[in-house]
């Protein structure tokens, strides 16, 4: 079996042809990619800026606890300031009342103390 230029000629068209498509398909599929790349782009960066703002919620929400948790404090220290003035002043108004003094400072240790208000 005799292989003859034409045949040889042919073959190799073949084979160009085989790789020019590859090469055309390649591209494609190269072009398609960086397509889908580019479309998805802001919907990847809505991601991270989302990831950060529940990371900074988080932050607040921690924050606020804190806060809520000291103001609860704070009002627990003003009740005990104000029982401890209004029995000064009964006392200075009157003079005799030095019961209602011990227990206020009874309770001012307690809370001293303690952290507990009556």
């Amino acid at each position: 079996m005799e292989i003859g230029f034409d045949e040889i000629q042919v073959f190799l068209t073949v084979l160009l042809a085989i790789c020019a498509s590859v090469s055309v398909i390649g591209g494609a599929v190269a072009l398609i990619a960086k397509l889908v790349q580019w479309v998805r782009k802001p919907t990847i960066e809505n991601a991270k800026t989302l990831e950060e703002f529940e990371s900074f919620l988080a932050n607040d929400k921690r924050k606020i606890r804190c806060l809520e948790e000291q103001a609860e404090e704070t009002s627990k220290q003003n009740k005990l300031m104000m029982k401890a003035l209004l029995a000064l002043l009964r006392h200075e108004i009157n003079g005799n009342n030095y019961d209602k003094l011990a227990v206020i400072s009874d309770e001012m240790n307690d809370y001293l103390i303690e952290g507990q208000v009556v």
